[in-house]
């Protein structure tokens, strides 16, 4: 009897329990969850559509306006050879010279490059003719007009003469006998090469003198308070302080707000460096 009774009772629980389950809950009406820069609208019960929202909220500006990297960088130097041929054709004897420059040059610290802009321009006139040799032998004589000069660019910004900054040369030599032009023209550019190469490094040190290239990165350079102009501000603030050649930004990201320039200037004139002089200027408007 009390074995029956016991699973009467289990039976009308698990009935109970049952019948409870399966009514649907009363609807209510949907309540939003408030989250950090989203608003989600959710319902608790009846099968509403949930239905999210992005809330775009603008970031606060940071007051603070600084360097955020900087480096100095070769002064680029620019190679440009005439042989008389066509550009794309040129003699066994000019390439022979210029290979060894670039070389020479590359080696000594300065960018070599192949196009404009350049703080430094090496310009080279070249002549090579042939002259008699022994019997079916040949050989050749050349000679090789040499300047340097810093761009015109740098010069006009700073008011200095061309006439002050140029190094110039002439050189001469003669291949000996060989068994065609083409190795006659390369033991003459060979021959040439070494002197050039030595005469355009010095050159380029005296040329270059104490100029120096800096890159940096200012971070923060667009603030609230002030016009979108600012990189116009910057470059023209830095350009008209003393010994500063030049002043390009080279790019620019206005969502992470900071911007990149390149200043040529004279290191003679910031014995202190010249990133510290930055933070001396109240328009530029940089902190440490």
């Amino acid at each position: 009897m009390k074995k029956m009774l016991i699973v009467s009772l289990s039976a009308a629980v698990f009935a109970g329990c049952v019948t409870q389950y399966n009514e649907p809950p009363p609807p209510q009406a949907p309540r939003t969850i408030p989250q950090e820069g989203v608003r989600i609208v959710a319902p608790q019960a009846g099968g509403e559509q949930i239905v999210s929202q992005q809330v775009v909220t603008p970031p606060a500006f940071p007051q603070v306006r600084k360097v955020a990297s900087w480096a100095e960088k070769p002064l680029r130097v620019l190679v440009s050879l005439d042989d008389g041929q066509a550009a794309d054709k040129p003699s066994t004897y000019k390439r022979a010279i210029q290979t060894n420059l670039e070389g020479g040059l590359a080696r000594t610290g300065y960018r070599v490059v192949y196009a404009k802009p350049a703080e430094i321009l090496v310009y080279g006139t070249l002549r090579a003719r042939k002259v008699n040799a022994r019997g079916t032998r040949v050989a050749w004589t050349g000679e090789a007009d040499m300047e340097i000069t810093r761009a015109p660019e740098v010069n006009a910004i700073n008011g200095q003469k061309m006439q002050d900054v140029v190094a110039k040369r002439r050189f001469d030599a003669k291949s000996g006998d060989a068994r065609t032009n083409d190795d006659a023209q390369k033991i003459l550019g060979d021959r040439l090469a070494g002197s050039l190469t030595s005469f355009a490094q010095d050159g380029v040190r005296k040329v270059g003198g104490t100029m120096r290239c800096c890159s940096l990165v200012v971070a923060n350079a667009w603030q609230p308070q002030d016009a979108p102009g600012y990189p116009t501000l910057f470059t023209q603030r830095v350009s008209a302080m003393p010994g500063v050649h030049a002043c390009t930004i080279v790019a620019t990201d206005n969502m992470a707000r900071t911007i990149t320039a390149e200043v040529i200037y004279d290191s003679a004139a910031y014995p202190d460096g010249f990133v510290n002089r930055l933070y001396l200027d109240p328009e530029l408007k940089i902190v440490r």
